[in-house]
């Protein structure tokens, strides 16, 4: 029976084997491993037949990920300490395909005898970087390994066809991922009245007016996350107080849209801002949008129906819910 273990850095799961681990998740290791997993399960069932071992390793050369097409080949790499958690970078261990494929940022055969360990002699490693489709970050490794009898072409043609799935996987995550922060970014700009910071972990979106940005990308999303999912506004260490209108609601990890300055101006000072008061975080970020568009088309609601891309039906239904008049 094949064997396989997928020690996940978005599952926190304890490493099994190897001298060292991560100690938290990365967000590049974690989103090239919810891209990589699909294709390596696909590659898996290909080569259940043969002699094989797949591995994902982060940009460090810890294995986050292995298959190995029996159990007795997994257990004979474990013995030679390669499994999940391992760590294989190879100013540790010595020449090896993950490790020197780290090292090199190149696509990297290693067969036996050109192994640093003894123990890894009789395999052939065929291993290569995967860099992020934006960036060009390293990102981390994929690495397929065969008995040095079997290795044959197709050893490289298999190395290849992971390369090319898993890249193709990350750019499609990343064009919906982007898009859908851009999204989420020119929507609450249109309701807002000072300038607008739609960021997640790897990502931040400013416009021009908005000048040099007091925090960088990683401080921001480090004072988002400390502030929790049901959040509403962050603090600055400035004492500055930012609204917080989340990308996608319910799911904080998404990103969301920083305003900077007062959000909005509210057309009235009476029963639309105590039913205001009253309202939930994310209806909060409608009622918020849905007032900046009223006031910056002077309350015509037809243009602010346009401007909002809804119905006036779907609009005047939102101004009943929110006693807007």
């Amino acid at each position: 029976m094949p064997s396989s273990s997928w020690e996940s850095y978005v599952g926190a799961v304890a490493p099994t084997a190897g001298p060292s681990a991560p100690a938290a998740p990365a967000p590049l290791a974690a989103e090239l491993a919810r891209a990589a997993l699909p294709v390596l399960r696909r590659t898996e069932d290909a080569l259940v037949d043969t002699t094989s071992w797949l591995a994902l390793a982060d940009s460090s050369a810890v294995v986050m990920y292995e298959w190995a097409s029996s159990g007795h080949l997994k257990r004979e790499l474990a013995r030679a300490d390669v499994a999940s958690g391992a760590t294989l970078a190879e100013s540790l261990v010595g020449v090896n395909g993950v490790g020197s494929a780290v090292a090199r940022r190149s696509a990297t055969l290693v067969r036996g005898g050109e192994h640093a360990n003894e123990r890894w002699r009789g395999l052939a490693c065929a291993a290569s970087p995967i860099v992020h489709p934006l960036t060009r970050q390293l990102m981390g490794v994929v690495n397929i390994t065969c008995l040095v009898e079997d290795q044959n072409s197709h050893l490289k043609i298999t190395l290849n066809s992971l390369v090319d799935g898993i890249q193709h996987e990350l750019a499609a995550r990343t064009r919906t991922r982007h898009q859908r922060l851009l999204e989420a970014h020119l929507r609450v700009v249109r309701g807002a009245s000072g300038p607008v910071a739609t960021l997640d972990a790897s990502t931040m979106i400013v416009e021009d007016r908005f000048g040099a940005v007091p925090l960088d990308r990683e401080t921001l999303w480090a004072i988002v996350e400390a502030a929790g999912p049901l959040a509403t506004e962050v603090v600055l260490p400035s004492g500055q107080r930012l609204q917080m209108v989340p990308v996608v609601p319910g799911r904080p990890a998404d990103g969301c849209s920083l305003v900077f300055g007062r959000a909005v101006a509210l057309p009235t000072p009476g029963p639309a801002r105590v039913r205001r008061e009253r309202l939930s975080p994310l209806e909060l970020a409608e009622f918020d949008v849905i007032t900046g568009a009223l006031e910056r088309h002077g309350g015509n609601k037809v243009q602010t129906a346009q401007h909002l891309g809804i119905s006036r039906g779907t609009l005047y239904e939102r101004l009943r819910r929110y006693g807007i008049s």
